[in-house]
């Protein structure tokens, strides 16, 4: 029984920060600051892969801060623009959180795609619609 209370207590915390941080992350953005979205981003030169990473959002653009070697090598493409947002399909939401939501886009270099959290959607979608990427 009291591990069942410890285990609420610490998922009660967790959501609480998680839901901190995202209205942190709001509040930088509505005053024009750069704020770091954590996401999972698809990029058409390593097909088939989640890259771990940020996208970095600011009023002058958009930028890729990848958090392993593999997203190293790779950066926003050119001409990228939003054509769609999804839930993602059973066969994804096995490597990725199946509460996330998959931002489908188009760019010089072909498909990509990113997958954030509901709560920082609204942020990637004004990211990608207003600045583009750099």
């Amino acid at each position: 029984m009291i591990e069942l209370v410890v285990a609420l207590a610490v998922a009660g915390l967790t959501a609480w920060l998680f839901r901190r941080k995202a209205k942190q992350r709001a509040a930088s953005a509505a005053q024009g600051d750069v704020i770091k979205v954590p996401c999972l981003l698809r990029h058409p030169s390593l097909e088939g892969r989640w890259l771990r990473g940020r996208l970095l959002i600011g009023p002058s653009g958009m930028a890729w801060e990848p958090r392993t070697k593999a997203g190293a090598a790779v950066s926003l493409p050119d001409g990228l623009r939003q054509v769609s947002v999804r839930s993602p399909s059973l066969r994804e939401a096995v490597k990725i959180n199946g509460g996330s939501r998959i931002v489908e886009c188009t760019s010089s270099e072909g498909a990509l795609l990113v997958a954030v959290m509901p709560n920082e959607l609204d942020q990637v979608l004004t990211g990608l619609n207003s600045n583009g990427a750099q």
